[in-house]
C-alpha cells in the first residue's frame, strides 16, 4: 500500500502544480492582452489625431 499513497502525493501534487501554473498563465495572458489593448487603443488614438490635423 505505501507504493500507492507515493503514486497518489505525486500525482497530487503534480495536480496542484499544474493548477496553479494555469491560474498565473491566465492571469498573465489577462495582464498581456490588457496592454495590447491600450496600446492599439492609444495608436489609434494618435493616428486619428494625425488625421484630423491633416
Amino acid at each position: 500500500m505505501g507504493f500507492l499513497n507515493k503514486v497518489k502525493d505525486v500525482s497530487q501534487k503534480g495536480y496542484e502544480k499544474g493548477v496553479d501554473l494555469g491560474k498565473k498563465g491566465i492571469e498573465k495572458g489577462a495582464e498581456l492582452g490588457t496592454k495590447g489593448y491600450d496600446s492599439a487603443k492609444e495608436s489609434a488614438k494618435k493616428g486619428h489625431e494625425k488625421a484630423k490635423r491633416k
